[in-house]
């Protein structure tokens, strides 16, 4: 068959179908496209297939499918060639820089607060020093003077009265001593002083690490550092205790070998309270 296409594209289109035994809606079924619209090809209706690319596109479609050249019949469709699909080449992405990154940015402010958290910790402790209330200051018990030593003192001058009361005599170098093997008796067969007694004991074992600041009824610090993950502390003292424990839920306290709850005393991670006798 010749290139050339004397004929209406549409008549030639009719006529290639009918001498190959094709119907419309064969055709249509295989292009999938409706009766109509190839009804308009082959009446050279291409104003009612919509846009001229559409229609250039359905008669080349029609065209491979009867095995015909689709180029003469669209040169004599006439009107706009086929749009060129004109494809751009994408603009790559800017370069991000390594220094923007959010990941980095997160990673940075995460080590920040972790760096400022026991730096805050410590100095809000610390702040709290001269804010403590004024407790009123127990005196220590002190051990009572010696009994007998206090009767040998009073004594000790009866040695020389008795003798005013008997004749005189010229004192005899026996009779001194005499009177400090007096003095030595008498302090052996007294008793020993009493030591001050302890009565409060307090024992803390550390989960984490925790600041911790304890002070006894004199206001005396009895202990006072930051103790690590996994040791202990016991701490001796007059009672009533002024506590403050830092990071407490980590922490385990006994007092006297009683367990002491130390949840409601915390106030964020930290627990203040005193502990009575």
């Amino acid at each position: 068959m010749s290139d050339a296409v004397p004929a209406p594209v549409g008549q030639t289109l009719r006529q290639t179908r009918e001498a190959q035994g094709l119907g419309v809606d064969d055709v249509a079924a295989r292009l999938r496209l409706m009766r109509r619209q190839i009804e308009a090809m082959e009446a050279d209706d291409f104003d009612s297939l919509g846009q001229p690319v559409f229609a250039r596109g359905f008669v080349r479609n029609y065209a491979r499918l009867l095995g015909l050249v689709p180029e003469p019949l669209l040169d004599g469709m006439g009107g706009a060639p086929d749009e060129q699909v004109v494809t751009r080449p994408e603009a790559s992405p800017p370069a991000r820089s390594w220094f923007t990154s959010p990941w980095l940015l997160l990673l940075l402010f995460a080590v920040l607060v972790l760096a400022a958290v026991p730096v805050a910790l410590y100095w809000w402790l610390n702040s709290d020093e001269d804010e403590t209330p004024a407790r009123a200051v127990v005196a220590p018990l002190v051990a009572p003077a010696n009994p007998a030593l206090a009767a040998t003192a009073d004594t000790a001058p009866a040695v020389p009265s008795a003798s005013l009361e008997a004749p005189p005599a010229p004192e005899t170098p026996a009779s001194v001593p005499a009177t400090q093997d007096a003095i030595v008796a008498a302090v052996d067969e007294a008793p020993a002083a009493e030591a001050p007694v302890v009565r409060g004991v307090l024992y803390l074992e550390f989960g984490a690490d925790s600041w911790v600041e304890i002070r006894d009824a004199t206001g005396r610090v009895l202990h006072r550092q930051l103790d690590t993950a996994g040791s202990s502390i016991e701490v001796r003292g007059e009672p009533p205790f002024d506590v403050v424990v830092g990071n407490a839920a980590q922490v385990r306290m006994t007092y006297n070998g009683r367990p002491i709850d130390l949840k409601p005393f915390i106030d964020v991670t930290v627990a203040r309270f005193t502990l009575e006798e």
